[in-house]
């Protein structure tokens, strides 16, 4: 009995699954995926970044229980060492305590408040070893080496806030800038409505 060669050595059912390009039909090398939901999870992301960019960045560190004064008029300020001082009288430096109560001291003779002039000395001889004598060429009011944002709370007795000023002064930092609120924006309680409209 004679032996008979098979031209495929594979079995019929394996050349009609698709695999192979002849017979059993073409099955294309590529894949598709489904980027509906990526797309969509991009775009919320984009649309986030976005709603959060602020190419300025943090100019004041503002707590929630800090009340500023408001003022219609006014320019955006720019980004130089900034003083807070609550309403407690705590006193901060660029958003970190320097001094707690403040106003406790209020008797004293001295106006000089000496944590803050050592940070404010501090943050000049920083400046001028990083940045070298570029403060010569900036603005005056955007000079970080003798202006400073000064931002107080509204219910801060006047005595501490001359005090801080008077010890900006004698830091060298005598353009000083007190930072308010917004007045525009209407920042009205309800009570205060209904007060503005009862009369």
């Amino acid at each position: 009995m004679a032996v008979g060669i098979r031209q495929h050595r594979q079995s019929h059912r394996f050349h009609s699954m698709k695999l192979l390009g002849k017979e059993g039909g073409a099955r294309s090398g590529d894949v598709y995926i489904n980027v509906t939901a990526l797309v969509d999870m991009m775009t919320v992301l984009v649309i986030f970044l976005v709603m959060n960019f602020n190419a300025s960045g943090e100019m004041l560190f503002v707590s929630k229980d800090m009340k500023t004064p408001t003022a219609e008029n006014g320019v955006e300020i720019t980004r130089v060492p900034i003083i807070s001082l609550n309403r407690v009288g705590d006193l901060y430096f660029e958003g970190s305590i320097l001094v707690s109560s403040l106003g406790n001291n209020a008797d004293d003779v001295d106006w000089r408040i000496p944590e803050l002039e050592d940070e404010l000395n501090e943050n000049r001889e920083k400046f001028e070893a990083i940045g070298g004598n570029r403060a010569a060429a900036m603005n005056p009011g955007e000079d970080p080496t003798s202006t400073v944002n000064v931002q107080v709370d509204n219910e801060v007795e006047f005595s501490i806030l001359k005090r801080v000023l008077h010890t900006c002064e004698l830091a060298g930092y005598g353009r000083i800038r007190l930072t308010v609120g917004d007045g525009r924006k209407g920042d009205m309680t309800e009570e205060e409505i209904h007060n503005a409209v009862a009369n």
